[in-house]
């Protein structure tokens, strides 16, 4: 928990205030019963009104300066808290944002959402009990000991017998819950999860009408973390109770010992009162801090699940070598092409504008295997050895399961090769900065993931100053400026969530002009056509070849009309590359493509 205490730092002044202003509201509370018992003793006793009126009045005033002091607290505590988790939760955005996939994998949305929401309002919330609930309790309680003891210190000693046993009971109550509330956290995580599926793939649910079988394993997942919240509630609701019982037990003995003192005429009967309220005031601090002792018991356990995501590998994470290396890998290819496929030479001039640095983009993969969990796990690509040259086009091709779409994950090192070097003009990917390399390789998968926005803004979304011109080639070349055109507002046509709004076809169309806006040295498309007609797929390809002559391009094709035009077309079946080479070769050669081949011909 200490850990996250840093994002506090820069707001330190409002979290020193808070307390400040606390200690000023409880001396003005603890003087309170001191002047009530000031009344009864020199004022009711004596008869002495005006002393009884000077006193209310200075009671009055006491309040007052109490209550800006309460007001004080409230403001800064709340400044401090609510700043503190703005803070840690951008921070955490960006630490999601730079892990890698298998990370990514490992905590599952549904955790990442929990820890992003409710665990950082946790952690909000403990800054904010601390600064206010927790050091008026800390603050009363010191001060009614202190007071109560003033007033006598024989009678203070039943308090003081008191302390250790409820320090020892609320250290053991800590313990217990922290763990429980732990479990808390880890149920919600699975109602999140269960919800984010339902809620991705409502179409699917509703098509094949398993409303009643979501609702099941969603009130399973409820139920569970209804079990974990009830088993956390009843271990903490014993704490009040059980300290509510010592600390009444220690007023009835201060009551019997403090009245045979007083009928002994060692203690007056105005500070026997103002005893009692401190011991009073002493039992709500107790029984205060009891109850905000759970609040930073679940917060503590919160702490740990965001610690962890904060120490979770991250893909930006390299030596200093590679930064070295990395250094001046930035720029633009240069495309130089005819310019058949364009409507115009403005569109082609557009689409070229911007930074003109020539780069090659030659790929290379040495021997790469991958294995899902390590290189412990099931070898999902062996011994994967082949190089494309810049300006050529790779086709991949393979039935499902074979690996095509895990061997391009590995270029970007969305995944990291358990096994072998991959390289691109020579250069181990490794030794690239993540954010240059993924400046490099540009890549369009085939499920489309559009963001809410307008069309402009989600086809310049890797290019930010893009210009219009620019935006409107990229289009184009992607066949999609004739349907974003016809749209009532054009590229303004705003997207909903995850673009509901356009057809399968569109979103994958404005996904490649996306990409293709951002001149990548090497471009991945898989499988990226797959909700487009034959026409419209043979559009693109042949705006693909006149743009990307000097761009290397990796295609994942399950028709094999998206392939065939390949200088080199890879056969991948169960992990290993079985055969390469242009579309006739590989019809003569691999009996597999050419299964897949005829297949599709019947179709």
């Amino acid at each position: 928990m200490l850990k996250l205490m840093r994002y506090l730092k820069p707001y330190w002044w409002t979290a020193l205030l808070a307390p400040l202003f606390m200690l000023l509201e409880v001396i003005m509370d603890l003087l309170q019963p001191r002047l009530m018992a000031s009344i009864v003793n020199d004022g009711v006793t004596a008869g002495d009104l005006d002393h009884i009126v000077r006193t209310g009045l200075i009671m009055l005033g006491v309040a007052l300066v109490g209550l800006i002091g309460g007001v004080g607290c409230t403001v800064f505590s709340t400044q401090a808290s609510q700043r503190f988790g703005t803070d840690l939760r951008q921070s955490l955005f960006a630490k999601i944002q730079s892990l890698s996939a298998p990370s990514l994998d490992r905590f599952g949305s549904g955790s990442l959402v929990t820890r992003l929401t409710g665990d950082i309002a946790q952690m909000q919330q403990m800054v904010l009990v601390t600064l206010r609930i927790v050091a008026r309790c800390l603050f009363l309680a010191v001060g009614s000991i202190v007071m109560a003891v003033l007033i006598s210190p024989k009678l203070s000693l039943i308090l003081l017998a008191m302390i250790p046993v409820l320090v020892v009971f609320l250290v053991i109550m800590t313990k217990l819950t922290v763990p429980l509330y732990g479990a808390v956290q880890e149920k919600l995580d699975g109602v999140n999860a269960v919800l984010q599926e339902n809620l991705s793939g409502i179409r699917v649910v509703k098509a094949f009408v398993r409303g009643d079988y979501e609702e099941r394993r969603f009130g399973e997942a409820n139920g569970r973390f209804l079990a974990a919240s009830l088993k956390a509630a009843r271990v903490a609701a014993l704490n009040g109770p059980l300290m509510s019982v010592i600390l009444n037990f220690s007023i009835v003995v201060a009551l019997w010992y403090g009245g045979g003192l007083t009928e002994k005429g060692l203690l007056e009967v105005g500070s026997l009162a103002a005893f009692l309220a401190y011991v009073t005031e002493l039992l709500f601090a107790i029984v205060g801090l009891g109850g905000q002792l759970m609040v930073i018991a679940r917060a503590k356990a919160s702490a740990a699940r965001l610690v962890e995501l904060l120490d979770a590998r991250s893909d930006k994470a390299m030596d200093q070598r590679s930064a070295e290396q990395a250094v001046g890998l930035g720029a633009s290819l240069t495309r130089e092409a005819n310019g058949e496929a364009w409507e115009s030479a403005a569109d082609r001039r557009a689409f070229d504008s911007g930074t003109r640095n020539a780069r090659r983009g030659s790929l290379e993969f040495r021997r790469v295997g991958f294995a899902y969990g390590g290189a412990s796990g099931q070898r999902v690509l062996v011994d994967i050895d082949f190089q494309a040259e810049p300006g050529e086009t790779i086709g991949i091709v393979g039935v499902n399961g074979a690996g095509k779409s895990t061997l391009i994950s590995l270029i970007p090192r969305l995944y990291e090769a358990t096994e072998g070097q991959i390289l691109i003009d020579g250069t181990d990917i490794r030794d690239i900065a993540p954010e240059e390399l993924h400046r490099q390789v540009g890549v369009v998968l085939q499920q489309a993931l559009l963001f809410t926005g307008t069309i402009r803004d989600n086809i310049r979304y890797g290019k930010p100053d893009a210009t219009d011109e620019e935006i409107i080639a990229a289009a184009r070349a992607a066949q999609a400026h004739d349907f974003i055109a016809a749209l009532p507002h054009g590229y303004d046509t705003e997207l909903g969530q995850r673009g509901v709004n356009l057809s399968g076809g569109q979103k994958q169309r404005i996904s490649i002009a996306r990409s293709l806006l951002t001149k990548p040295r090497i471009l991945i498309l898989d499988d990226c056509t797959s909700a487009v007609d034959l026409n419209t797929d043979r559009r693109i390809r042949q705006s693909l070849q006149t743009l990307m002559q000097e761009t290397t391009c990796l295609i994942i094709g399950q028709r094999i009309a998206s392939i065939e035009h390949a200088d080199r077309i890879l056969v991948l079946e169960d992990g290993r590359i079985t055969a390469s080479g242009t579309h006739e070769e590989l019809l003569r050669r691999s009996r597999l493509y050419r299964d897949i081949a005829a297949s599709q011909q019947g179709a």
